[in-house]
């Protein structure tokens, strides 16, 4: 995961926080993921329905699979502790075949 982690770093630093964040939208969107920008720090999140019956009265639940954080020096950083493997795998192949 390291090596795909590395390459999201790169990717991320090719251009602002907020191309970054569309380009996550792009490629992940589809799969079940959202992402959110709030100031600097972009947050992605796997996204499933919870509780309810037969698809009512159910409840969203987000749990965060990656953060981008763009810092004060003009480079954005991915720390490793908000990093989900699965969420790693998915995007940094989706962008590399971009």
């Amino acid at each position: 995961m390291e090596e795909e982690l590395r390459e999201i770093r790169h990717w991320a630093n090719h251009g602002t926080l907020g191309q970054f964040y569309n380009e996550i939208i792009a490629h992940a969107g589809d799969e079940g993921y959202e992402a959110e920008m709030n100031g600097n720090v972009v947050t992605c999140y796997r996204v499933h329905r919870e509780g309810g019956f037969l698809g009512i009265g159910g409840r969203k639940e987000k749990e965060i699979v990656l953060k981008a954080i763009d810092n004060e020096d003009g480079t954005i950083s991915v720390p490793k502790e908000s990093a989900d493997e699965e969420f790693v795998m998915l995007l940094a192949d989706r962008l590399e075949q971009h």
